[in-house]
């Protein structure tokens, strides 16, 4: 009777785990585009100019580096980047991480005002269409992410630049130009602009999806407001190693608030539990392995 007892508890507590869904491709419709990506290098001044409509698509990539099925996802927008023009970034997790230390809490805090949810592997295209999970809702996740990315965003004619002066004696001073048609957006909305710094590449061979290198981690964002045009002094993070960090432009489509609507504000409860359902999950497999086990062991005990 105590091996059936255990046995109907540990197959409850396990059933409660997350597992790795599979995510159809769902359209955002609360928030806005995301384009950009003109980008230089931290550690030299420069200047770079790209016309809107030569602009990447903007993939975001949300992922842990104990996240194993999160490098099925980032093998596959690696087969698809040679076909497409995009630009993949990737977000590490960082409110409450222990192990994974290539995050920020200003990506967090971005990515749960955003996009809610907190959950590896989690990609973004353009910043509307989301998909979730490792398992492909067509054939292929290859198919899917190629298919996101056919949905194209009209920005117009304009241009997005982006400067980076170089000082001995002070920091940085970053100087950005939006030129933009907004009859090309939604009504009443506005664009804000940031740098996303990137650490082009990071050695970290101690995670449990078994990776050694990890590319394109933002490692921080700033703020530069709605102004189109602007310069501001730029306090560099450290990079986790070497010296390879990058300053990208990324612009933010911010929608008008719903009428009689106001946003409401993540409380601790909420963050706790999408933390929870945040964790790696654990397969059919592991599942049997774990009862078969226990009801070995309760039955050697009562022998």
């Amino acid at each position: 009777m105590r091996v059936k007892v255990i046995l109907v508890a540990l197959i409850l507590g396990v059933s409660m785990l997350p597992s790795s869904q599979a995510g159809s491709p769902e359209n955002l419709e609360d928030v806005g585009w995301v384009f950009g990506g003109v980008y230089l290098d931290a550690n030299e001044s420069g200047n770079s100019t790209s016309s809107l409509s030569e602009l990447p698509a903007i993939v975001e990539d949300y992922t842990a580096t104990w996240c194993t099925n999160c490098v099925t996802v980032e093998d596959a927008l690696n087969d698809i980047a040679e076909n497409n023009n995009m630009k993949t970034y990737h977000f590490h997790r960082f409110i409450n991480e222990n192990e994974d230390p290539l995050g920020s809490q200003e990506g967090d805090d971005r990515w749960i005002n955003r996009y809610e949810q907190r959950l590896p592997p989690t990609v973004i295209f353009n910043g509307t269409i989301r998909q979730i999970g490792s398992i492909p809702d067509g054939d292929s996740l290859q198919d899917d992410y190629n298919k996101n990315l056919e949905t194209s965003i009209n920005l117009g004619i304009g241009s997005s630049s982006l400067g980076w002066a170089i000082s001995n004696n002070s920091n940085p001073i970053a100087t950005w130009n939006l030129a933009v048609d907004m009859s090309n957006f939604p009504q009443d909305s506005e664009i804000k602009s940031y740098l996303w710094v990137v650490e082009e590449v990071a050695y970290f061979p101690d995670g449990g999806n078994e990776e050694e290198y990890y590319h394109k981690s933002v490692r921080t964002i700033i703020d530069l407001g709605n102004a189109t045009t602007g310069s501001l002094e730029v306090t560099l993070p450290a990079a986790y190693d070497g010296d390879d960090l990058q300053v990208h432009l990324i612009h933010e489509v911010v929608l008008p608030e719903p009428d009689g609507e106001t946003p409401e504000e993540p409380n601790e409860e909420d963050t706790e539990e999408e933390d929870d359902s945040s964790l790696p999950s654990i397969g059919l497999a592991a599942v049997v392995a774990m009862t078969m086990f226990a009801a070995v062991t309760v039955q050697r005990k009562q022998q």
